[in-house]
């Protein structure tokens, strides 16, 4: 294999809007959007992960919660995915899918870097894929005893300097990413 795939994580109106949106949300849906631009000019899988919860909780299917925001670019071949969990992979296609397209490769970014992005990006190392995670393009929300800032510096950190399979979770900007990834 020697594909590479972007995964979106979670970027759903729930999260982007209202009385406490996400972290820099609106930078991260831009730049979301011109690394899914690049990955498709470059015919780079583009995958969308939602998360749901049932018909009667607050991401149910087709709610407004559960909607993708306007702002962001998505293309008609791209893929969905759809979870009940943070990890994106777990009773999901979502790794049958990147075998039969060849991937061996994984682009990261969405919401929340703590929690949903956290646990794909490590369910994707211990699959054997080439993870990275793009520094700039995963946020949060503040919580009880850290701010949203402070734990998007903590899981580029952690990403960075420590591993479950040996090899590491890299962390790598967006400009970076467009420069050698989808040049």
């Amino acid at each position: 294999m020697s594909g590479v795939a972007v995964i979106v994580i979670d970027v759903q109106q729930m999260f982007f809007s209202g009385p406490s949106p996400a972290y820099r949300g609106n930078e991260v849906i831009d730049g979301i959007n011109r690394l899914t631009a690049a990955a498709r000019n470059a015919n780079a899988p583009v995958f969308f992960v939602q998360h749901e919860s049932d018909a009667n909780g607050p991401l149910a299917r087709g709610s407004d919660a559960w909607q993708l925001p306007a702002a962001l670019e998505r293309a008609q071949a791209d893929a969905s995915i759809y979870k009940t969990v943070g990890d994106s992979f777990h009773a999901t296609p979502l790794a049958d899918q990147l075998r039969q397209r060849d991937i061996d490769s994984v682009v990261i970014c969405g919401y929340a870097s703590e929690f949903c992005v956290n646990a794909t990006a490590r369910r994707a190392e211990l699959l054997g894929l080439r993870t990275t995670v793009v520094a700039d393009l995963h946020t949060t929300q503040d919580n009880p005893h850290l701010t949203a800032d402070k734990i998007v510096e903590h899981q580029n950190f952690v990403w960075a300097n420590s591993s479950m399979t040996g090899k590491r979770v890299k962390v790598r900007s967006l400009a970076d990413i467009l420069q050698t990834e989808f040049a």
